[in-house]
């Protein structure tokens, strides 16, 4: 009875809506958008919108939920605990301890499911902003701003944009007002910290953390490493207006 299911049987459950709900999904898509695709389960909890001491538990809950559907269809084994207990995290998550948090990982065969599926919850905005490099490097060669992929994350962007709106927090354009319904929703959003003082495990806060911006002003923040802050960056949009 194997405990690891493959690609193309990740892809089966993933595409049945009877097995794979839109929490279970969410889960996924919120552990994805981390480095490496993991993070501790106390912030994936945070991420979705539950709160208090224990904002895993109710995760806990539906992974064990989804397991059980899982097994029904598959041969499955699930491993148990000294006070045996079914881990159902384990088919899913690689797992461990790491101080008083516990982390989970989304096992590459899940991964690579969710990729082939586009289900990786990611958004299709090009926010991946390119720019040419300073240095005389080989012909065609680029330097990609680092743009995470946390940052575009759907989850993670409807937090920061419900609590701040989709008015750039720079310049304060907004693209509906400018183009109407096709542009309703559309927003960069930037994180605060740069990308490199961030640890794999980094405890983010999408309203803390990320900020809506317009893509000119992404690109703006990203001429400099570290990055400009917003408040730099408004500072020369006005010192311009009155040059």
């Amino acid at each position: 009875m194997p405990s690891d299911l493959n690609v193309n049987q990740w892809s089966e459950i993933l595409s049945r809506k009877e097995l794979t709900n839109e929490a279970d999904l969410s889960i996924f898509q919120a552990l994805y958008s981390f480095e490496g695709h993991g993070a501790y389960a106390s912030q994936i909890g945070l991420l979705l919108g539950y709160h208090g001491k224990s904002p895993h538990a109710p995760l806990n809950s539906e992974i064990g939920r989804f397991a059980k559907r899982i097994a029904k269809q598959y041969d499955i084994k699930f491993t148990e605990r000294s006070e045996r207990k079914y881990k159902y995290w384990d088919l899913f998550f690689d797992g461990w301890k790491e101080g008083n948090y516990f982390v989970w990982k989304l096992k590459k065969e899940l991964v690579r499911a969710l990729e082939n599926l586009k289900l990786t919850g990611e958004q299709p905005y090009p926010e991946e902003l390119i720019a040419e490099s300073e240095l005389a490097l080989t012909e065609g060669a680029r330097k990609t701003i680092v743009v995470n992929s946390y940052e575009r994350n759907s989850k993670a962007r409807s937090m920061c944009i419900a609590h701040w709106g989709g008015k750039c927090s720079v310049c304060g354009f907004e693209f509906e007002k400018t183009y109407g319904c096709i542009g309703s929703g559309f927003i960069h959003v930037h994180h605060l910290t740069p990308v490199a003082e961030i640890g794999k495990l980094y405890q983010i806060n999408p309203v803390d953390d990320l900020r809506p911006v317009c893509p000119n002003c992404h690109a703006m923040l990203h001429t400099s490493n570290p990055p400009l802050s917003i408040e730099q960056l408004r500072e020369i949009i006005y010192s311009n207006k009155d040059a």
